[in-house]
């Protein structure tokens, strides 16, 4: 119903809106696995899109997976995009000719993020995240007396080699993730990681006083703040979590 929309409106513009139109509706499913609704606004001159360049475009999509990242809903804007017009007006796809900037907002329900959880791109992300906090053992681990002692702990850790069966629940401000340790002997231990979310600076995430519980051992490890490094591709506005979902207001860099 979307696409039809789009066509229809770009139907009443010049035929290179039209066209532009089109082969952007097909560039964007060519970058996504799946998309349930997907509508564009393209904004500039003809004489402006004549030249390979697109002043602005608005996008607005809903349940979309990225590279296995289940997005429940989407508002970008893009500008300043130069494209190769002349293999487009030739029918072929169209291709980036440099980099440009999106700003926008992104929302993840619960669901949505839990089914992300099974992408290579977050179960490394989380595996790494998980692991370097463990190790890192800053904090003094509360325990009773039939618990580990401090220095049989840090080994206990490094012997962990990833987590898995992972599930995430959403809080105001914080964060639930329940999973299994797997170890090098082969045994899976269940734990329970708690963690408070915001933002360090625009580029980086800060984990508020994370807290691990392992009950079948009765442990419970607390850990000083962790911060991660998204690197200089994205500038964060804004991050909010509240019960059941999460959205980021950010720019983000797209290379071609």
């Amino acid at each position: 119903m979307g696409i039809a929309m789009g066509l229809m409106q770009a139907s009443r513009k010049p035929l290179i809106g039209t066209l532009l139109s089109t082969a952007v509706q097909l560039w964007l499913r060519s970058q996504v696995d799946t998309i349930d609704r997907l509508e564009l606004s393209i904004k500039g001159s003809n004489r402006s899109l004549l030249s390979g360049h697109i002043p602005q475009v608005s996008v607005s999509a809903e349940k979309a997976i990225y590279q296995g990242l289940h997005l429940t809903q989407v508002q970008l804007q893009g500008s300043e995009i130069r494209f190769n017009l002349a293999q487009v007006l030739k029918g072929q796809s169209l291709h980036l000719l440099e980099a440009f900037f999106v700003t926008g907002n992104l929302q993840l329900n619960e669901s949505d993020l839990n089914a992300s959880l099974k992408s290579p791109m977050l179960t490394e992300a989380l595996n790494e995240f998980v692991l370097s906090l463990l190790r890192s053992m800053t904090g003094n681990p509360v325990m009773d007396s039939c618990a580990l002692q401090s220095e049989q702990a840090h080994s206990w850790v490094n012997s962990v080699l990833q987590i898995q069966d992972t599930q995430m629940a959403l809080e105001t401000d914080h964060l639930v993730l329940t999973a299994k340790l797997l170890f090098d002997s082969g045994e899976l231990l269940p734990f329970q990681l708690k963690t408070g979310l915001e933002l360090a600076s625009s580029h980086e995430l800060r984990f508020v006083q994370p807290q691990v519980k392992i009950h079948t051992l009765n442990t419970e490890f607390q850990f000083s703040h962790h911060t991660i490094d998204l690197g200089s591709d994205i500038t964060i506005q804004d991050l909010v979590l509240s019960p059941g979902k999460l959205e980021i207001n950010a720019t983000l860099k797209v290379n071609p």
